[in-house]
């Protein structure tokens, strides 16, 4: 019987996208329209993250701080945006690298906002902690707040609280927009090792993530998380969704497939050894006909992929009376099945997915796989 497979393109860029973070703890990021509601979501997500890597402490809060500047930027800027560029909706990023968080925004710009932008941000990595605490004051106490209600506040205290030089990029879109990536790194102990306190890694870590967006942009990606997946994340994810989409029957629907494709992350995946949860990657992207494609991927052991595989296999060439027959006969009487046939997440899917599951295995070592699996949703608003 043949293995269903997805297409290897999608699969090539699903592990490449898994991989790019091996030496990271994590790496998320949103993708479209941000609101104050969708913000609060993704502060939370990223929050649970770090304090399970730094507890409540000041540089937790000092991350934290930061990430609600970079929102806000994003924020103040989108409502300027002209119709027809939906295509360069705004960007936030957060990765984990050694002992820095690296934090990005992305939001296009008025090209004639470039220069003064440009100067301001070159004027506060001039500056030292001292200097850029003064300027703060001078600012307040001139009352010189820029027509955005504290943009550039917002710039300074970034460089204040991260203690790092702010770094910028602005890839022209027209002659009317660029594209303005803003960066900045916060370390999450007083001694970083000098090898890793190098300019060069800030710019490496924002070419990789503009390297990701472009990725994001042509397949359409609107949501992605690449880490360690835990029940706390699966509940904000979730929350993300909702917030993202009016509620409605394919929101309703998009939720509720997540849920059991996140499920299947952390009660199947390959453990992680420190306990931070269960490394893997999940993806939503909008296809062209409308419709939504919601991909997972995560290690398992070789007994692991046999049993799935034969799970999917027996979902996908069944019908789905047949599939729900069997759901029903598993949930009454789940003792007696053997592993093939339990877990009830995946025969879900499948009941409420219009197409077969497509999955696919890859062979990382005699012992251990990386599993592919996505599921679409028709798009009925």
């Amino acid at each position: 019987m043949a293995t269903q497979i997805i297409d290897d393109s999608l699969f090539d860029k699903a592990f490449n996208l898994f991989s790019r973070i091996e030496n990271q703890d994590f790496e998320y990021v949103y993708r479209g329209f941000f609101s104050h509601n969708i913000s609060k979501k993704i502060l939370s997500l990223a929050d649970v993250n770090i304090q399970k890597t730094l507890g409540q402490s000041t540089f937790q809060k000092r991350i934290y701080y930061i990430m609600v500047e970079g929102l806000q930027n994003i924020t103040m800027h989108q409502d300027e945006i002209e119709e027809g560029l939906d295509k360069y909706p705004g960007i936030f990023a957060i990765q984990k690298q050694g002992h820095y968080y690296y934090i990005t925004t992305g939001n296009l710009v008025l090209n004639e906002k470039i220069p003064p932008l440009k100067e301001k941000i070159e004027q506060i990595n001039k500056l030292d902690k001292e200097e850029l605490k003064q300027l703060h004051k001078e600012i307040l106490r001139s009352g010189v707040i820029s027509e955005k209600g504290g943009a550039g506040l917002g710039l300074i205290e970034m460089a204040r609280k991260s203690g790092n030089k702010l770094v910028a990029s602005f890839e022209l879109v027209n002659e009317q927009y660029s594209y303005f990536y803003l960066q900045t790194k916060i370390p999450t102990t007083k001694n970083v090792p000098i090898e890793e306190d190098n300019p060069e890694n800030m710019r490496k870590a924002l070419r990789s993530i503009k390297k990701l967006h472009i990725t994001l942009n042509v397949e359409n990606i609107l949501l992605y998380f690449n880490g360690f997946f835990t029940q706390e994340n699966l509940l904000n994810l979730l929350s993300i969704i909702k917030g993202r989409m009016n509620l409605s029957l394919t929101t309703i629907r998009l939720s509720n497939i997540m849920v059991e494709m996140i499920q299947n992350i952390i009660k199947h995946g390959e453990k992680d050894p420190n306990n931070k949860g269960v490394p893997g990657i999940f993806f939503l992207r909008q296809l062209d006909n409308g419709d939504f494609a919601l991909i997972s991927g995560n290690y398992v052991n070789k007994k692991q992929k046999h049993i799935l595989e034969e799970k999917l296999k027996f979902i996908n060439t069944s019908s789905i009376d047949e599939i729900s027959e069997m759901y029903d006969r598993v949930l009454l009487d789940m003792d007696n099945f053997d592993a093939i046939h339990t877990g009830l997440g995946l025969y879900d899917l499948r009941i409420k997915s219009p197409e077969k599951l497509q999955y696919k295995f890859l062979k990382i070592d005699e012992n251990r796989y990386f599993y592919i699996l996505q599921t679409i949703i028709k798009n009925k608003d």
